[in-house]
This record gives structure tokens, C-alpha cells and sequence, in this order.
């Protein structure tokens, strides 16, 4: 069953609707090595209104500065890790509750290629947290399960 996004998840369940801060953002590989893309020291943010929009935003929090304080100034090596160590998109979603996966339509993104397409995530409660994992996806040539654990905070 897909239920409109400000159904949330069940009347009687948590809900994915909120402001969530992000705890961990992890990659598995085939083998179950855990790889962290971003450095273990992350964060960000992921929010879901009842009328069904959303927006997600994903860092390391020890980005190198630019030199310059223009940031049309920026090198190609400064340029390069300024996208490698941020990812971010926004859009609207629809949740099926049976495949217990929320389905993020991308409207606008950080990587050009989501644009116009879906990203879905199998999504778990636990508490106060919410893990949004991929199904596996290639990332510089392997294939990798990514799992992002967030934590409510409204």
C-alpha cells in the first residue's frame, strides 16, 4: 500500500514527518565492511513536511576552507572536495508502508544526474532515530549499501 506522505508511517506508528539531525552516514560493501564516505565525524540535516515535500543535506564536518574568500576563486582540487565532502537534494516523497520505503522524487540536487529521478530509501525506526539505507548502489566502481542514521529533533 503507498500512503501520501502526510500519512506518515502509521496512525499508530512513528511518523517520518520532522526535522531529523544526522547521526552516522555509512557505506557497506559486498563483503560487510563498514566504510564512512564523509569521515565518522558528519552531520546534517533531513526534513519531511505533511505536504509532502523534503530536503536533505549530508557533510563532513572538517571541510577545508577555500583560500580565497570569493568562492568563484576556488581551485580545481578546493572545487572538487567541496563536492566530494557535500551532497545534498530536494523534492517530494511518497511512503509504501508494505516495502517499508519512502521514495524521494528529486526536483533539484547537489549531482546533476538525480535531477528528475527517484532515490529510493528502505527506511527502520529505532526510538527516537530513523536508518534510511540504499539499495546498493556503485560508488567510484563498487557497489556499496549506504545506511544514514538520523535523529529526530522536531
Amino acid at each position: 500500500m503507498i500512503a501520501s506522505p502526510n500519512v506518515g508511517q502509521s496512525q499508530s506508528g512513528p511518523s517520518l514527518l520532522g526535522t531529523w539531525r544526522l547521526i552516522s552516514y555509512e557505506a557497506r560493501d559486498s563483503e560487510g565492511r563498514v566504510h564512512y564516505p564523509l569521515g565518522e565525524n558528519v552531520s546534517g540535516l533531513l526534513i519531511y513536511d505533511g505536504g509532502g515535500n523534503m530536503t536533505a543535506h549530508v557533510m563532513r564536518n572538517d571541510r577545508p576552507l577555500f583560500a580565497a574568500k570569493d568562492p568563484a576563486r576556488g581551485t580545481d582540487a578546493e572545487l572538487r572536495a567541496a563536492f566530494e565532502d557535500y551532497g545534498s537534494y530536494f523534492g517530494t516523497y511518497t511512503i509504501d508502508q508494505t516495502r517499508q520505503t519512502v521514495t524521494h522524487q528529486v526536483r533539484g540536487a547537489w549531482y546533476p544526474n538525480w535531477i528528475g529521478h527517484d532515490q529510493v530509501r528502505h527506511f527502520k525506526f529505532d526510538g527516537s532515530r530513523l536508518l534510511l539505507s540504499t539499495p546498493p548502489l556503485i560508488w567510484n566502481g563498487q557497489s556499496f549499501e549506504y545506511v544514514l542514521t538520523w535523529e529526530r529533533i522536531s
